[in-house]
């Protein structure tokens, strides 16, 4: 556990133009029963009054809370900036839209202390459930029970547990493994840094509720195809790993859907051929899965021409 000098959690707010839904998240950290925590917020780029909202919650809380500020580069980057300054043993990522349980710090806390000592190495931390927001059901399924110890490459493709997930992950862990970063790319998908952590890590998964989300309209859980088509590398990486390195996890329609993806991407990132063909290992099914992923890239360019013709006449 941390020295004394330094909190046991860093909750953490990436954060761009979310303003008026700031107060909120803020609100149900003020709610947590256990209060050994700092926050950090990253401003990534806010052109709203991001800054006057945080400025004006400093002055009625006691806890430390640190702001920063940085020019608009995508949640990844915010993210590897954070790594700079977090004090905290945990490191709990809230996002801007999101709620914490009344009680998340603390259950994240008991079940971290129910691991043996020495035991505790090979844990990256404690992850449960988020749950909406509007009718409090838990997003996805459960864990097989209310305790299992396991990973994120297990529990998401052997076990297909669904549904987004909050933990408790110690923060040296995720120091270890920041975001891979594209020149002119903002996003990537965050199952890279999972499945990373994985491959080394347990986690401690429990059945209970610590976050509560609530999907906005702008949020990055939409415009999907936008973000994939506009990060071609970064999503071109997370189904190459998968392939290369973790493909143990994966059944044969699954290998093929990674493959096609794989395809698809690279040629969304201007990748030739012969160098897709070399940065994998299941040359045969490149090959068998060629048609597809190129079908499919041409038919994103389609409908990729289609929303700028609508976004001009709008």
């Amino acid at each position: 556990m941390p020295e004394a000098a330094y909190p046991t959690f860093t909750i953490f707010i990436p954060t761009y133009n979310r303003a008026k839904l700031l107060p909120r998240a803020f609100t149900s950290i003020e709610r947590q029963a256990t209060r050994n925590f700092e926050v950090l917020i990253i401003d990534d780029g806010s052109t709203d009054n991001t800054f006057e909202v945080v400025t004006e919650w400093c002055k009625h809380v006691t806890f430390p809370v640190h702001y920063h500020h940085q020019a608009n580069q995508g949640k990844p980057a915010a993210h590897n900036f954070a790594l700079e300054f977090i004090n905290g043993f945990f490191t709990v990522i809230l996002d801007s839209d999101d709620i914490l349980a009344d009680d998340a710090l603390a259950l994240l806390l008991e079940h971290w202390n129910t691991i043996p000592d020495e035991e505790k190495k090979s844990f990256a931390g404690v992850e449960g459930h988020c749950a909406l927001l509007k009718d409090k059901k838990i997003s996805g399924n459960n864990f097989p029970a209310d305790i299992f110890d396991s990973n994120y490459l297990e529990t998401r493709y052997t076990l297909n547990i669904s549904g987004d997930k909050k933990n408790a992950i110690r923060t040296d862990v995720l120091k270890e493994y920041p975001f891979p970063h594209f020149p002119g790319e903002k996003s990537i998908r965050d199952s890279v840094v999972w499945n990373r952590i994985a491959a080394k890590y347990k986690m401690r998964y429990i059945n209970k509720t610590i976050q509560y989300i609530e999907y906005q309209a702008e949020g990055l859980s939409t415009g999907i195809f936008q973000r994939r088509v506009n990060n071609p590398q970064g999503f071109r990486l997370a189904h190459q790993e998968m392939l290369n390195n973790f493909s143990n996890y994966c059944s044969t329609t699954e290998l093929m859907r990674e493959m096609a993806k794989y395809i698809r991407f690279s040629f969304h990132g201007k990748i030739p051929i012969k160098q897709q063909l070399a940065d994998i290992q299941y040359k045969a099914l490149w090959l068998f899965m060629l048609p597809k992923g190129w079908i499919n890239y041409r038919l994103d360019l389609h409908k990729k021409s289609s929303l700028q013709k609508e976004n001009r006449h709008a």
